[in-house]
């Protein structure tokens, strides 16, 4: 027999509170974590977190990444997700769904309610939506750069902002070498991008570059995802695991024009794709979107995420359709 309760304001938070305690694992979807919000969320190391925190939404206040710093240094994995609007507490097997985000403005001011059941239906498809969108975690680099951007919100404003920028992008390069006279600055680019790198057990960096001012110098920012497709001078044509943008690094050349060079973090034992066998997969998922070897942003958060997940966190290639 299931239970279903209704909960309301102070009553919410009594029992969030008390079913969190209670609970020997957490998985959470809140948009907005705000201040207070390591406080009045008392997850656990092993517990798992999705919020968004996203360049816009950290601006506007709507999530504090202090707070996030305090989740992370607890041993809580935390993701973040552009888009999310989602306020999903999965404790054990019991499920709190509401309207209230996680916010010192939520808590004192607003009111807010809640279902909380046990329903394993609901429980069920609960965690596979966290599971989903489990896909971007906040590395130290990105909360670094959230928290110089960080503004705390105006009094009573929780503004949620439209953010239509690709959080991924499929890129298309071709092999090539940095001339050599350019080598000692390149090299140290590479130098300070490889100390921003996360686990230097599991991933590395490698880098690509611009000579102009493209369209991925203009879009791409710290924390981006990327898929590289090189061809290769023979002709040959593979897909690496998603990287990270860890540093945009620009110089100028002896012609007095610049050099835009993208370091990234990338699994060191990441395996890659022949084109056709990626292709074929991505046809699944982008249409026809992807026809040939190209550049495209992609903005579709959903599309983004079944591209992501061809592979694992570590690099290894998927065996199974996402």
């Amino acid at each position: 027999m299931t239970t279903t309760i209704f909960l309301t304001d102070e009553r919410l938070w009594e029992r969030l509170w008390a079913t969190i305690k209670a609970a020997r694992r957490v998985e959470a979807a809140i948009a907005y974590f705000g201040q207070d919000g390591a406080k009045l969320l008392p997850l656990r190391p092993g517990d798992r977190l999705v919020v968004d925190m996203s360049p816009g939404t950290v601006r506007a206040g709507g999530t504090d990444p202090r707070e996030i710093e305090k989740l992370l240094q607890r041993g809580v994995q935390v993701f973040t997700r552009r888009n999310l609007h989602a306020k999903v507490i999965i404790a054990d097997s019991a499920v709190i769904a509401g309207s209230a985000n996680i916010s010192r403005h939520s808590r004192q001011s607003l009111d807010e309610a809640a279902i909380l059941t046990d329903d394993p239906a609901v429980v069920r498809r609960a965690r596979e939506f966290v599971n989903r969108i489990c896909t971007e975690p906040v590395r130290p680099i990105y909360l670094k750069e959230c928290k110089k951007i960080y503004k705390p919100p105006r009094p009573h404003v929780e503004k949620k902002p439209i953010d239509s920028v690709a959080k991924l992008w499929v890129i298309h390069l071709e092999e090539g070498d940095i001339p050599e006279e350019e080598l000692p600055r390149f090299e140290r680019g590479k130098r300070r991008a490889a100390k921003r790198v996360r686990d230097k057990n599991q991933f590395e960096t490698d880098s690509f570059w611009e000579t102009y001012r493209s369209s991925l110098v203009r879009g791409l920012k710290v924390g981006d995802w990327i898929v590289q497709v090189l061809t290769s001078q023979d002709g040959s044509v593979m897909v690496y695991p998603p990287g990270q943008l860890l540093l945009l690094d620009i110089y100028a050349r002896r012609n007095g024009k610049k050099r835009y060079v993208f370091h990234i973090e990338v699994p060191k034992r990441g395996q890659r794709y022949r084109w056709v066998d990626f292709r074929r997969k991505a046809r699944r998922i982008l249409a026809s979107q992807l026809t040939k070897p190209r550049t495209i942003p992609i903005r579709d958060p959903l599309k983004a995420d079944a591209l992501l997940s061809l592979w694992t966190a570590s690099g290894y290639l998927r065996r199974s359709n996402p």
